[in-house]
């Protein structure tokens, strides 16, 4: 019996460990939907809620029938410019047949009856990612991840790597090596960028002529997919 009660006791507490704390926290807004904005400001999907102490619940639209044909055309790219549009070669990283069409959500907008445009919400799993994903050339990065949402129009796998290359200045090329590891499903994934390392590069100042700022980049991305809410996101709320 004592044993029974001991290992009912540990499932308990792997069950309460595994379950997510979607929480917006200091949330100083009353409650809003949560928006987004992936088909034009004509067109918001509301994909869950924020109750007035912060608390989000997710309910994802099941297909996009509210979405007409046209808008979708317009809206949606293919597979290979959404996902892996930083690469130097995307366009040669799918088939003809692997590159169906999807959509990425954008930013996760704040929203009610009295403002529309009440606010975003970054993903992330440190702050300081934040003011990077804003400004990604003047802000340093720092190791972490970062989370976007994308609408796949069908089931899409993927394993392999890519390499980004930016020309800084005539002696210094940012170069970023992505590792893709996906097993997307059709409607809404949610994508993890880990960024695992960075090296710091010296970036001309927006400024000052002839300045150059002492920037961190990242130099090595991993990329995972899921179709469940991401337990390490910290959400960061920005408020109009």
């Amino acid at each position: 019996m004592k044993k029974s009660v001991m290992f009912l006791v540990a499932c308990a507490f792997q069950f309460g460990m595994a379950q997510t704390n979607n929480t917006v926290e200091d949330f100083p807004l009353r409650a809003t939907d949560l928006v987004l904005f992936s088909f034009g400001m004509d067109n918001p999907l509301t994909i869950g809620t924020i109750s007035d102490s912060g608390e989000i619940t997710f309910n994802f639209p099941k297909d996009l029938n509210a979405i007409t044909d046209d808008v979708k055309a317009n809206f949606m790219s293919d597979t290979a410019f959404t996902l892996f549009s930083k690469c130097d070669n995307s366009y040669d990283m799918l088939s003809e047949d692997e590159n169906g069409k999807a959509v990425n959500a954008g930013q996760i907008s704040l929203s009610t009856k009295e403002n529309p445009y009440s606010g975003l919400l970054s993903m992330v799993t440190d702050e300081a990612l934040v003011p990077w994903l804003e400004d990604t050339y003047s802000n340093n990065a720092v190791t972490g991840s970062y989370f976007e949402l994308v609408y796949m129009e069908s089931d899409f796998n993927y394993q392999g790597e890519c390499t980004s290359t930016v020309s800084n200045t005539e002696n210094d090329t940012i170069i970023t090596t992505y590792s893709y590891d996906l097993q997307l499903k059709a409607g809404f994934n949610f994508i993890e960028y880990k960024i695992e390392s960075v090296l710091e590069h010296a970036i001309p100042s927006m400024y000052e002529e002839g300045v150059f700022d002492n920037i961190m980049k990242p130099s090595k991305i991993k990329v995972t997919s899921t179709q469940s809410v991401p337990p390490t996101i910290k959400w960061i709320g920005k408020y109009f």
